[in-house]
């Protein structure tokens, strides 16, 4: 028999929670409710708990601080927090210090109290037949066989639909946790995605792996397609909500099309990563199935052409048959949904040939956008070849790169040319390909990136030294335009 401890300062909930489960029939002893903090330590130093069960908000030691006691004390009890919708800034900090689960108040039931506590002890015989009971990490294990179409034989669940959830930022925010912390990260994520969904159908949800996560569902018969469409919407919405809410996390969902698949659980796995990888080239937070086509798996023709002649566009200065070459690959891209993965990898690729700084690979097509503008400034900038211009633009070019460090502006540059604002404007974009600003955000930035990887300066040294006198405006223009701040490039480029 595990020994669980209760502790609410609510005579109602302490009453509610010790009368309305059966504790000794389900494998456990309830040794006592306390109602605060402080008698709830003493209680844990007489009874030797292995699970306590406490509130947040509570009198003369609030829960926060009891499991910092725990903690600190060394003791492996296991501590499952009861919060209300308004606590979730302090069960973030619950779960940060070391809990386990939390349930929230307004939706516990005895069978959800029950199922957690099993959950939390991995149980693996029933209390009433003796028949074993799959554990918590066995349902997880087979869950992600289900996906991976591994799985023979009886399972836990044959869902109707399946959604991917794609936490946003996950590789800045949450992959350098450490492996505790992403254990009840995870868990308190999965946990939160099936609570979201409860009350529109029969769910489960697993970690997949990196910032994605499935939760799969199945509903009660009778129901129409569009009936389940609807659940799934609703689903979708409550599950942002709650891990915004809760775990203070945004995401984005592809959901896979309704009962289409009848029991090919990895087919409906693959149609909703399917509808999820659309946020590559849609805005929104999320994308269904029976609405989004197919994403491309295979590179165009004419992306594979400009890495054969990108070499070619560098050696002979011709930054107009790039540009148009660029704008080709980037429609095309567009046009047939290339997935993000393979844009990346060709992105990878054409950095490498047109000698572009290491980058992380585009998270939107919008910044890939970006990454084109760049092969055309960088080409620019790296091999200048003045004879191929105007007399005008050629005088323009040396003005700039002689003064780029300097305040200077596109009126200035027309001076220089002898020309007038607009028309110097018109005929530099012409001749280069590119515009004066990003022609001249390309020196700066280039500078920049030379000072970072070769010198000791300080970062706002550098960015007084390439032309930025404002570090805000300077961090933010670096990390747009390289996917990096000035910090992370340094980190990742500097010689030693």
């Amino acid at each position: 028999m595990r020994k669980i401890l209760l502790a609410d300062d609510d005579f109602l909930v302490r009453t509610y929670l010790s009368g309305s489960i059966d504790w000794e029939k389900n494998g456990f002893t309830l040794v006592g409710a306390a109602q605060d903090g402080e008698e709830a330590l003493k209680m844990i130093q007489e009874q030797q708990p292995q699970i306590l069960l406490t509130d947040i908000d509570m009198p003369v030691m609030n829960g926060i601080e009891l499991i910092r006691k725990i903690k600190e004390s060394g003791s492996k009890l296991q501590v499952i927090v009861l919060s209300c919708h308004d606590d979730f800034v302090y069960v973030k900090e619950a779960m940060r210090l070391g809990a386990e689960e939390y349930i929230l108040k307004d939706n516990i039931t005895p069978d959800k109290l029950l199922q957690v506590l099993q959950d939390l002890c991995g149980e693996t015989e029933d209390s009433e037949t003796g028949s074993a009971v799959m554990s918590s990490q066995e349902e997880q294990d087979q869950l992600l066989q289900l996906l991976n179409g591994a799985c023979t034989g009886a399972s836990v669940i044959r869902p109707d639909a399946v959604m991917a959830v794609r936490i946003l930022n996950y590789d800045e925010q949450y992959a350098y946790l450490s492996a505790e912390q992403k254990e009840h990260f995870f868990r308190a994520l999965v946990q939160n995605c099936r609570e979201a969904c409860s009350d529109q159908a029969d769910t489960r949800a697993v970690h997949v792996r990196g910032g994605l996560a499935a939760v799969l569902c199945k509903f009660q018969k009778g129901l129409s397609l569009r009936e389940q469409q609807s659940r799934l919407q609703e689903s979708a919405n409550t599950i942002r909500s709650y891990l915004d809410r809760y775990l203070a996390v945004s995401v984005q969902i592809g959901i896979s099309e309704a009962g289409v698949f009848r029991d090919d659980v990895q087919a409906y796995w693959g149609n909703a990563q399917d509808a999820l990888a659309h946020y590559f080239y849609e805005k929104g937070p999320v994308f269904y199935g029976w609405q989004c086509g197919r994403m491309g798996s295979i590179l165009p023709k004419a992306a594979e052409l400009f890495l054969e002649q990108a070499e070619e566009f560098l050696l002979q200065h011709d930054r107009r048959a790039m540009k148009e070459a660029l704008e080709q690959v980037l429609d095309l891209f567009e046009r047939e949904k290339t997935c993000g993965p393979l844009v990346g990898e060709w992105s990878r690729k054409a950095d490498k040939i047109l000698r572009i700084d290491v980058r992380p690979a585009p998270a939107d097509f919008s910044q890939m956008r970006d990454y084109a503008k760049q092969y055309i400034a960088a080409c620019e900038e790296k091999l200048p070849d003045t004879d191929r211009y105007s007399e005008p633009v050629a005088a323009a070019v040396r003005f700039i790169q002689s003064h780029y460090r300097e305040n200077i502006a596109l009126a200035d540059a027309a001076e220089e040319a002898n020309l007038t604002t607009t028309y110097f404007s018109f005929i530099f974009h012409k001749e280069t390909g590119i515009t004066f600003s990003e022609y001249l955000q390309s020196c700066r930035l280039n500078h920049a990136k030379e000072l970072l990887a070769g010198s000791g300066l300080r970062i706002h040294e550098i960015g007084v030294q390439a032309g930025y006198h404002d570090m805000r405006h300077f961090s933010k223009v670096f990390k747009k335009e390289t996917g990096m701040t000035p910090k992370e490039f340094r980190k990742r480029n500097q010689q030693p």
